[in-house]
């Protein structure tokens, strides 16, 4: 159900405000990526 929510809401989006979302999503998951591809002493 999750999901399907999920795409109603993006549905009601405009193709401006999905893109935003997708850029900021996929940013933030790169810099978790980054974070936990970092040793321990430099997260610190």
């Amino acid at each position: 159900m999750k999901v399907l929510k999920e795409i109603l809401k993006l549905r009601k989006q405009n193709q401006e405000e999905r893109d935003e979302h997708e850029t900021l999503l996929d940013v933030y998951m790169r810099a978790m990526d980054e974070v936990s591809s970092a040793p321990a002493a430099q997260a610190a």
